[in-house]
């Protein structure tokens, strides 16, 4: 396998979009630089995160602190979404 080395994300320049599946059991972020999505990082009503790197992020490369600092914000971001859906009356919720 060949790798070629590219510049390090600028995770200042990243945006987020939050997501929700089409399947009512998942919510999502998408991590996006420049229109392209980076990577989607997704809950599911259990609260078991999964991360998806777009094959077609044309070699994006991010130092590791800044990827874990990426990942810790969606985690944060979606626990506090499922936190909310998970409320009494709310699509997650127990009945």
């Amino acid at each position: 396998m060949t790798t070629f080395r590219s510049d390090f994300v600028d995770i200042s320049k990243l945006t987020y979009s939050f997501v929700s599946s089409t399947a009512p059991d998942a919510i999502g972020v998408e991590v996006i630089l420049d229109g392209n999505v980076l990577l989607d990082v997704s809950m599911n009503k259990h609260a078991k995160i999964t991360v998806f790197f777009d094959k077609d992020v044309h070699q994006a490369e991010f130092e590791l602190n800044d990827l874990r600092a990426v990942l810790a914000k969606c985690e944060t971001e979606l626990n506090d979404w499922r936190r909310r859906l998970i409320e009494p009356g709310e699509m997650w919720s127990k009945k």
